[in-house]
């Protein structure tokens, strides 16, 4: 194995992982489309990736409403090249499951390839690190949460990985700063706040390491390298912090503690138990519902295996110390972090559910496997180690008993199940020694894998709630629909049957459809004034209260029926929510377009854009609109008469602004959160545009950093041979 190309052997570890994946797949077909995957990302990423096709490059969408500030809500990362790639990708599919699973399949090979060169870059060993880059992707947490259906998540630890191995290599003159400061724009420009977190915390630990080792050369150049890459964050989440006070995250501050999403540390005890469920507040209630602390079977059992006479000698070693502990300094600084952060608090400031955390302490706690495990295993008192294994496999056993007793019978099997690879794993450390025990333990690892996945999906019935991902289906059952539409629908109201076959759709799944608009949408953000109007939730699920107000003037001033200042075409009724709009005749200038047992879908009798033109919704008296070019970004509106107030169909984000012949005037949010402009009395055209707001100055600093590094790339090859020449000369 020490002749194949160190490239080769990276590659097929990723190659690996994506095989592993398709392992989770094979046994439920809907495993990596669930949760905020199927509610917010994908269908976006479908409508993102469809108009990337067509030439529009969309930082807003009034069109999908509360759901619409791509460059506000920050996840998205628009500005990051791999997403709007993979978004075009996804653009393509017609089952966004599948999309999902191949998204899912890339940033899962690309952690596992990430963790082999990072173990590898600490000195680890080829088999150790293999085994390493090919366990942390299928942990519970990462697994399970992330890929299944937190893929913001999934993509920032891959990504955090990788700039932790670039930043690793700068920081020891292994490769240059550009090559780090690409990876790290990438990491902190896909659009997860955990991605900066961890940015900051690898080059801290590091940054730490190098100041120990007095290298203060290193740490110059990787403190410039990543304020550099940092900038990046001013693109990607100015608009966010610029745009918070209209939205619900406003007050995200403090450190306080609900305890939800917050791991207790005697879980990590578990970490090697397959079926145990950690008992934390989740969604699902006081016990999880998936193995969330779980890291890999072969841990825990592994460490009575392992050398620590070795070990112990090595870390005394003064020769050791030099050459190998104080690089080891950054790993035992980011693990502690990460440990912190992992056990804290469950808020700190605009961080929560410090769950999404373990994943990272987990790659450290491969990683110095990985490298304890290189130092070989114990062939001594075999016995000893066999019982104190078999204990650990008890003891973990225990832990998932005692968290969910109504599964004995599944903590049973597993256990026994690990017991019988523990074995396997044993004769073949005998056959093959270290190859053969990390070939048995990746093995093993798919069949664990494929137990968890079955035994968590085998209470899934056929006829339970499966979110349709046919993006065929969707547009069947909307074909009908025109223009904005807006449903009147709560989730707890609908039935499984009508949500798989798309007739009710809660998120973004619509925007995967052929509909061109739809006010009920997914946000991680909100537009507070908006939603609080229409009693709407994150979701897009609107109370039944909304239904009555949708007919009554807007207010004093807005004497138009709120409907019609939404421009809504189309509505959409959920019949067990509201009974009785079935039964009665539709409102006047409406009719019923379809009537079954689950909706009922009311149209104007006389389509919009009359008698306003574009977007614009209302005009005061006095205002006549004559014209009107509208777009996503833009809008050109020929207005007349003796002025007064216009208003849009576009929520008002921070970043829109106005001009009346040139002229800059106010672009406000009026009533319900809808774009306002006051317009002069006479003939003019009024203009207005969306840009993500500091969006000039974010793309310049960005810019200049990359220029720096450009710099900086340059001069440090050329330091460094100055150095060495002085230092070669002082020898002589």
């Amino acid at each position: 194995m020490r002749r194949v190309p160190e490239w080769l052997v990276a590659a097929g570890v990723a190659v690996s992982a994506t095989l592993i994946a398709i392992v989770p797949r094979l046994i439920y077909n809907r495993f990596y489309y669930g949760g905020d995957m199927l509610e917010s990302f994908v269908p976006s990423w479908h409508r993102i990736g469809t108009e990337l096709l067509a030439g529009h490059w969309l930082t807003v969408n009034p069109d999908a409403w509360i759901g619409g500030n791509y460059a506000g809500e920050a996840a998205y990362g628009l500005y990051n090249p791999v997403n709007l790639a993979n978004y075009m990708l996804t653009a393509k599919f017609e089952d966004l499951s599948v999309a999902a699973f191949v998204i899912m399949a890339e940033f899962l090979a690309l952690f596992a390839l990430a963790t082999y060169l990072l173990c590898r870059e600490y000195g680890a060993r080829r088999a150790p690190a293999i085994l390493a880059g090919l366990t942390i992707p299928f942990s519970g947490f990462t697994l399970f949460y992330e890929a299944g259906g937190w893929p913001s998540g999934m993509m920032a630890v891959a990504w955090v990985t990788l700039f932790w191995w670039s930043a690793l290599r700068l920081s020891r003159g292994r490769t240059n700063p550009l090559f780090t400061f690409v990876i790290g724009a990438l990491t902190i420009s896909m659009g997860n706040p955990y991605a900066a977190l961890g940015a900051v915390i690898v080059l801290s630990g590091i940054g730490i390491g190098l100041l120990i080792e007095r290298k203060f050369f290193r740490l110059l150049v990787l403190a410039i390298t990543g304020a550099c890459a940092g900038t990046a964050a001013l693109v990607t989440y100015l608009p966010l912090f610029l745009s918070v006070d209209v939205t619900s995250r406003t007050g995200s501050t403090g450190i306080f503690n609900d305890t939800f999403l917050q791991p207790q540390i005697g879980g990590a005890a578990a970490m090697s138990s397959p079926s145990y469920l950690p008992v934390i507040t989740t969604f699902d209630g006081p016990v999880e519902v998936i193995p969330s602390l779980y890291l890999a079977w072969f841990v825990l059992p592994l460490l009575p295996w392992l050398q620590w006479e070795r070990i112990r000698a090595l870390f005394a070693s003064a020769e050791f110390r030099r050459a190998h502990g104080r690089p080891l300094i950054s790993l035992a600084v980011i693990a502690f972090v990460y440990f912190l952060f992992t056990f804290g608090p469950s808020n700190v400031g605009m961080f929560r559910w410090p769950i999404r955390l373990v994943e990272y302490l987990y790659l450290c706690v491969v990683i110095g496997l990985s490298l304890a495990l290189s130092l070989g295993i114990a062939s001594t008192v075999i016995r000893r180690r066999a019982a104190a294994s078999t204990a650990l496999i008890a003891l973990g056993f225990y832990l998932a008993f005692s968290s969910s007793p109504a599964l004995t019978g599944r903590h049973a099997l597993f256990a026994l199940l690990i017991a019988a690879l523990c074995v396997v794993a044993y004769a073949a450390w005998r056959a093959r020694r270290t190859s053969g025990l990390v070939t048995a333990f990746v093995l093993g690892t798919v069949v664990v894998t494929a137990a968890q996945v079955y035994s968590l999906t085998y209470d899934i019935v056929p006829d339970s709630r499966s979110d349709p991902s046919s993006t065929t289906r969707l547009s069947e059952q909307t074909d009908r629909y025109q223009g904005t539409v807006l449903q009147i629908a709560e989730l707890e109201s609908t039935s499984p049957a009508d949500i798989t076959a798309g007739r009710i759709l809660f998120g973004n799944e619509i925007m995967a459809s052929s509909v061109p608009g739809s006010i009920n949408a997914y946000t991680g953000i909100g537009f507070t004034e908006f939603q609080n109007a229409l009693c709407m939730d994150y979701r897009g699920a609107v109370c039944p209260d909304a239904y009555a107000a949708l007919w009554q003037s807007v207010n004093a001033n807005i004497a138009i029926p709120l409907i019609d200042y939404l421009r809504v075409s189309t509505l959409v009724v959920q019949n067990s929510l509201l009974p009785e709009v079935q039964a009665s005749p539709p409102p006047s200038g409406w009719h019923i377009t379809e009537l079954s047992d689950s909706r009922t879908v009311l149209q104007r009798d006389i389509p919009l854009p009359l008698p306003l033109p574009g977007r614009v919704s209302y005009a005061s008296d006095g205002v006549e609109v004559l014209a009107s070019e509208a777009g996503a970004t833009r809008e050109t509106v020929r207005i007349g008469g003796s002025g007064g107030t216009v208003s849009f169909a576009r929520l008002a984000w921070p970043g829109y602004s106005a001009t009346v012949d040139g002229e800059t005037v106010n672009a406000d949010a009026g009533w319900h959160g809808l774009l306002e402009v006051a317009v002069p009395p006479g003939d003019h055209e009024l203009i207005v545009t969306f840009h993500p707001p500091r969006e000039r100055l974010s793309v310049t600093v960005f810019g200049a950093g990359a220029v720096v590094v450009l710099i900086l790339t340059v001069l440090d090859p050329m330091l460094r041979r100055r150095k060495l020449g002085a230092a070669t000369t002082l020898r002589r």
